[in-house]
């Protein structure tokens, strides 16, 4: 799931002149308690305004960039929408191996509430380069309460930009971290024997059925599978039967990135095979059946 990785980086770097720009004229503060991302697992800052740093040179380069943002408004929506079906992927494994979200849910929210951001904050900076030609003084004790109500106004809208630049880079660093303990590089292959009901469930919904969690699987190269594929219905029950599979009999075939729970140490088992062991449930691509 690289591709995921390529595409979030390339996301962050569609903001990061912008995130330069703004980091001039706001100054992040302390951690704050943010209802939703905090409660998610997410580090959220404020921002205040860094007065001193607020002139017409400034202004007009954030202004710009803004611009050259929302130029790739559609197209960074289409690209969302194009890698949702990975993200919903590695948002399930997540799930399934650390038994809480990664809420890449949020991401179409919080980009969407971003390019939101950006149109109204250049609204917000043309009225205050207007403000600063007729000659108002950017210093917060010398400002009039309207005024001060209107850089309130600017800063918040401008730290809800870095905060959802904030959310992607963790997100992002989220998965990196997920990606390299959880994944293989390459898919692996694997089987496991089954009576008939979890047989059909699994072929039928690709994801292991088992009463067992997590579920028993054993390690099967090219080698395991044609031995496997050239026994007879009897000579399978015997196979198997060694390590305790009892009823009827059917095999599966998959193969899947995802690392087993043990996959640093299988369990060896008395008819030769390595036995892994996956989650209940977790979703896999069938290569075939025996």
């Amino acid at each position: 799931m690289a591709e995921i990785e390529h595409f979030l980086q390339y996301l962050q770097e569609q903001f990061r002149e912008l995130e330069v720009l703004l980091r001039k004229i706001l100054k992040e503060e302390r951690s704050v308690h943010d209802e939703v991302l905090m409660k998610k697992g997410f580090i959220i800052h404020s921002y205040s305004l860094n007065y001193s740093e607020i002139n017409l040179d400034v202004l007009s380069e954030i202004l710009a960039e803004l611009k050259n943002v929302l130029k790739r408004e559609v197209q960074l929506q289409e690209d969302l929408e194009k890698y949702s079906e990975g993200l919903n992927d590695i948002e399930r494994d997540f799930e399934t191996i650390a038994k809480k979200k990664l809420h890449t849910n949020l991401l179409v929210k919080y980009l969407k509430e971003a390019l939101y951001y950006c149109k109204l904050l250049i609204t917000r900076i043309k009225q205050l380069k207007a403000m600063l030609q007729d000659g108002i003084k950017s210093h917060k004790k010398s400002l009039p309460k309207e005024t001060e109500m209107f850089f309130a106004s600017f800063e918040n809208v401008g730290t809800k930009i870095l905060k959802f630049v904030r959310y992607l880079e963790q997100l992002t660093q989220k998965i990196i971290n997920f990606e390299k303990d959880a994944y293989y590089p390459e898919p692996r292959t694997y089987g496991r024997a089954m009576i008939s009901h979890e047989y059909k469930k699994t072929l039928a919904k690709n994801k292991l059925s088992s009463s067992k969690d997590p579920t028993p699987v054993f390690d099967a190269p090219r080698s395991v599978i044609a031995k496997i594929k050239s026994m007879s219905k009897d000579q399978m029950k015997t196979f198997f039967g060694q390590i305790g599979v009892v009823g009827g009999m059917n095999v599966v075939f998959f193969q899947i990135r995802l690392k087993p729970v043990n996959y640093d140490h299988p369990i060896p088992q008395s008819n030769g095979l390595r036995e892994y062991k996956f989650p209940k449930g977790i979703e896999v691509e069938i290569l075939e059946a025996a």
